[in-house]
């Protein structure tokens, strides 16, 4: 995957993730962060469509429609992306970068939540892949000054936060 960031060269993807839906996740070299030689960009491309950069409030909004149609397994697909944010860590290394494995949201492990493709727009292996990565990409942040962003806003839409609060959180800039 490739794209073309405003004044600068183009930039090819470290890493594809293909998913069963003919969509690929793009994982860029990023240049931010605590250490910007562990930080990443995301894009992502769906089969007939332009390339995209997810944002948080895209996948609240997806798992607030899913959450309407299968209240129990929503908050519990939510509490496992959030349990594995415990358990995710940021990139140790470029190298370990340039590998960009995810082990938290393999197609077994995400098996009991397929259910959810069946709302919305996002398949559940997209939703957690993305937020896998994003969980990666927060942790890049300097100790003294962590992101808790990420965190917070998978919080509150688990605590059933007013809707003011969960899409305030997810459109606030970090």
């Amino acid at each position: 995957m490739e794209y073309k960031p405003k004044g600068e060269p183009r930039k090819t993807s470290i890493k594809e993730i293909r998913l069963h839906d003919g969509t690929v996740i793009g994982v860029f070299e990023g240049s931010r962060g605590a250490n910007p030689e562990h930080d990443i960009l995301i894009k992502y491309k769906e089969e007939g469509k332009r390339i995209r950069t997810p944002k948080h409030i895209h996948w609240v909004i997806d798992l607030l429609i899913k959450k309407e149609h299968n209240r129990e397994l929503t908050l519990k697909f939510m509490r496992y992306l959030r349990d594995i944010y415990d358990r995710v860590e940021g990139f140790k290394s470029k190298e370990d970068r340039q590998k960009c494995e995810l082990t938290e949201t393999t197609d077994e492990k995400l098996k009991e939540f397929e259910e959810l493709n069946n709302y919305g727009e996002y398949k559940i292996d997209f939703i957690g892949h993305l937020i896998e990565l994003m969980i990666k990409m927060e942790k890049n942040t300097p100790p003294e000054k962590p992101a808790r962003v990420f965190r917070e806003l998978m919080d509150a839409i688990i605590q059933e936060k007013e809707i003011f609060v969960v899409v305030s959180k997810a459109t606030q800039k970090s």
